[in-house]
């Protein structure tokens, strides 16, 4: 069996949806916490900065970074018994549920309701697999890079 892979560029609309709502969301926190401590609600203080800036362009970093497609391209998997069904059931134990399958294409989404949200943003969490001679599995990093190492050292696609 050989595996390869490709990545695709940061995801910049991501990145800025990102940066936004957890910039707004954090500013809301420090007007309720300055508000319920009597204090001046717009008081500067340097948490500010890293409420405004920092911490929202790190988690907008970290999260569309994560949220990158990869494509993976598996050829020569035909000396392999069963391979459908034990990289669909791989696919599945990585916290992802079918969604639709037609017969040459099955699409897995995530369950958790933190990866949905963003699934229902930019579909960045879907998984499709397309089955031909050559596999493709294209999806979220997180994901396919996950399903690359079980392919990679399990002894079953051996």
């Amino acid at each position: 069996m050989r595996i390869r892979k490709e990545v695709s560029p940061r995801n910049v609309k991501m990145f800025m949806r990102i940066a936004l709502f957890t910039s707004f969301f954090f500013c809301v926190i420090v007007l309720l916490f300055n508000f319920l401590e009597h204090k001046p609600l717009f008081a500067f203080s340097y948490h500010w900065i890293f409420i405004v800036l920092f911490y929202p362009l790190i988690l907008a970093s970290v999260y569309s970074s994560a949220s990158r497609k990869i494509t993976l391209y598996i050829n020569d998997h035909q000396n392999i018994d069963s391979f459908r069904t034990k990289l669909t059931k791989t696919i599945l134990s990585k916290n992802v549920e079918e969604s639709n399958s037609v017969n040459n294409v099955s699409l897995f989404a995530a369950k958790g309701w933190f990866y949905r949200l963003f699934n229902s943003w930019d579909r960045s969490e879907t998984v499709s697999v397309k089955w031909e001679n050559e596999v493709v599995i294209e999806g979220s990093a997180r994901i396919v890079s996950q399903i690359e190492d079980s392919l990679t050292w399990n002894t079953a696609f051996r």
